[in-house]
């Protein structure tokens, strides 16, 4: 553990704020839009809190249906993977549409699922 948190922490946090990024420029229409993500960090006793915040088209990942994991690969209809990985990373996750702006919540949690 390194500052409190496991190993695996800087990369998990770095893939699910670079899987949010990406999307939200390549899907959420925000391509060339300066200021439109925001990204607040806070350092917990139990973790690290997200806020990541973006300008784009209203999407709730929280209610996105699962990714099929089962179904072969060129079977699958696109998408879904990105938001699996922030569900399998990220706990306490929750969404809201404010002032026209997407507004995700969650924390990355100091020690590694058991």
């Amino acid at each position: 553990m390194r500052n409190g948190l496991h190993e695996e922490a800087p990369f998990q946090l770095n893939l699910v704020l670079e899987e949010l990024f990406v999307n939200t420029i390549r899907h959420g229409g925000c391509e060339g839009v300066e200021g439109s993500t925001r990204i607040e960090l806070r350092a917990l006793p139990a973790g690290v809190q997200v806020d990541f915040r973006d300008c784009g088209t209203a999407f709730d990942p929280t209610s996105a249906a699962p990714a099929d994991l089962l179904q072969p690969l060129e079977e699958r209809r696109g998408g879904g993977l990105g938001i699996h990985l922030v569900r399998q990373i990220m706990r306490d996750v929750s969404y809201r549409r404010e002032s026209e702006w997407n507004h995700l919540s969650m924390t990355l949690p100091a020690r590694p699922p058991e």
